[in-house]
């Protein structure tokens, strides 16, 4: 595989990891889709298939017959066509990340010591879910968390003994996956988020994964240009238009 398809199959991975314990993945007609309950996360429908007319009306025909709301998620690799066939077919797009990746070589300078705790608990499955929603502004629920968190690496970050944020990771493949870096309004604009990276990639250097990706927003994308990720495509986030 490229490291397009392996970052696109590392974050379906976990899509569908995290709905396992709530029996919620569903196939057809190469069309995927999960959701969790009382969560507004993954709850995604997505296909790797070239959208096409067709599967365009069948993804509509699930998202409107789901029970719950389902965002359509579409790997943009510089299609124009599909793109404006979903914007044919009664889609808006709700936001857009961009796909990066790394090759890992060499081993990355931090700046802080800090404290990488691994959720194992209820406890920690509410206070990581707490730190997540300050940082991102939305629900991840503590038992998606808590449920998952023996197969998914989910950490908060300390820094002497504060809450700086939230991070966790996923291995497909020989790639890890790094998903959820969010940091608490408190504790922006420090360097923390560059830092608990390099740990990561550090980390996964030691572990021998030869290769990083991850999904950025507009505003952290410069960030990760700087540590030598280089965007493969957009992920670009659609919302079904009510009639």
């Amino acid at each position: 595989m490229n490291t397009i398809e392996l970052n696109i199959n590392n974050l379906t991975a976990l899509w569908k990891s995290a709905c396992v314990p709530f029996n919620s993945y569903s196939t057809k007609d190469e069309i995927e889709y999960c959701s969790i309950p009382n969560s507004n996360w993954p709850n995604r429908i997505w296909t790797k298939e070239k959208i096409t007319k067709e599967n365009i009306v069948k993804i509509s025909e699930i998202i409107q017959n789901y029970k719950s709301e389902l965002v359509f998620s579409f790997f943009n690799q510089n299609s124009s066509n599909e793109e404006d066939l979903i914007l044919e077919n009664g889609y808006s797009e709700n936001f857009s990340q961009y796909g990066m990746s790394l090759k890992l070589d060499n081993t990355f300078n931090t700046n802080y010591l800090l404290e990488f705790k691994k959720v194992t608990t209820q406890k920690e499955s509410k206070n990581w879910c707490i730190a997540f929603k300050e940082a991102f502004g939305y629900i991840i629920s503590s038992e998606t968390v808590f449920k998952n968190c023996a197969k998914i690496d989910y950490f908060i970050i300390f820094h002497q003994d504060q809450i700086v944020g939230t991070i966790l990771y996923y291995i497909t493949n020989n790639t890890i996956g790094i998903h959820s870096l969010g940091i608490i309004p408190s504790m922006r604009k420090k360097g923390y988020a560059q830092d608990i990276m390099c740990h990561i990639l550090n980390k996964a250097l030691n572990l021998g994964i030869p290769l990083a990706t991850l999904q950025a927003s507009k505003m952290a994308k410069s960030m990760y240009e700087k540590l030598g990720f280089t965007t493969a495509f957009v992920l670009q986030n659609f919302k079904l238009n009510s009639n």
